[in-house]
């Protein structure tokens, strides 16, 4: 296990932290500080429990949820893969040969991102980034610590069904004590994307003048999905302070995704019509709701 010390995680990252918000990194308990500050915070410490590793790692997560919210649907397991030994893209091609064409996707369970559909792989060049990342200590990468030492290995999943056979939309609810309060809807992912942050549990827009309109391409929930969406997202986020609950809206249910601790790796802009490169009303709006919850909470 490769370890990292605060100090030399923070003298790494806050450069990255620096450049996007045109200041340095300030301690989570400052009255200036932002979301953003608290997740640089938590990501570089390298004190995480057993339990939030669990539900970090892909393959272990949704073991943890299934047994934390029975009724929630995670997709179906195909294979996974260890790494160890897979010493190239070609190597990892042979390995995913059964798969390659079928409606399946591949991903490394001890990073974020990655995703391959199988359908669209040709040859093990289609697989060279998948390779790359789950060889990799994700750790190393942001020094988001909660990845350090994790097993790298590639998990197989079954397409999660939708009445487009798209990928589904992605709801991420920002959880605080247990409570979801904001949700980002990410829509069309891997195609033109769209988002936007809305407030729970009136699923109203978080900021009315944020510029952005619903897409005609996205179903909005009905009231019963979005009741179950928030019931799951209560229950995995019951646990802790503060983490973001990612389920997917499938054509049979509700799905879970993932839980992300460390959004963005700290560097995550709220969307708006600003876009996410600059910090703009809406992002502030968004991290106020937050760090006023987690410090009503502390009090």
């Amino acid at each position: 296990m490769t370890l990292f010390t605060r100090a030399a995680n923070h003298a790494a990252i806050a450069p990255m932290f620096a450049q996007k918000f045109g200041r340095q990194p300030l301690p989570s308990t400052d009255p200036e500080a932002t979301i953003n500050d608290l997740i640089f915070a938590r990501m570089i410490d390298p004190e995480w429990t057993a339990l939030e590793r669990r539900l970090v790692d892909k393959i272990t997560a949704k073991e943890e949820a299934a047994r934390l919210c029975p009724d929630l649907r995670v997709a179906a397991t195909l294979a996974t893969i260890d790494m160890a030994g897979v010493a190239s893209p070609a190597d990892l091609f042979d390995r995913l040969r059964g798969f390659i064409g079928t409606d399946a996707i591949a991903k490394p369970s001890q990073a974020s991102g990655g995703t391959v559909f199988l359908r669209h792989v040709a040859g093990p060049a289609d697989l060279a980034a998948l390779h790359a990342l789950a060889t990799t200590d994700y750790a190393a990468v942001m020094r988001e610590m909660q990845y350090a030492g994790l097993p790298r290995r590639v998990i197989v999943e079954a397409l999660i069904p939708t009445a487009d056979g798209l990928p589904p939309d992605d709801y991420k609810f920002h959880c605080i004590n247990g409570e979801p309060l904001l949700c980002q809807i990410d829509h069309a992912r891997f195609g033109s994307p769209w988002g936007r942050i809305f407030r729970m549990p009136d699923f109203e827009p978080m900021d009315g003048d944020d510029g952005l309109d619903w897409p005609d391409s996205l179903q909005r929930p009905a009231l019963q999905q979005i009741a179950a969406m928030i019931a799951a997202a209560r229950t995995l986020s019951k646990p802790f302070d503060y983490v973001r609950v990612d389920l997917y809206n499938g054509l049979d249910g509700i799905y879970f995704g993932e839980l992300t601790f460390t959004p963005s790796a700290s560097l995550g802009i709220a969307p708006s019509k600003h876009g996410s490169h600059r910090v703009s009303p809406t992002h502030r709006l968004f991290s106020r709701i937050l760090m006023d919850a987690l410090n009503t909470n502390a009090r």
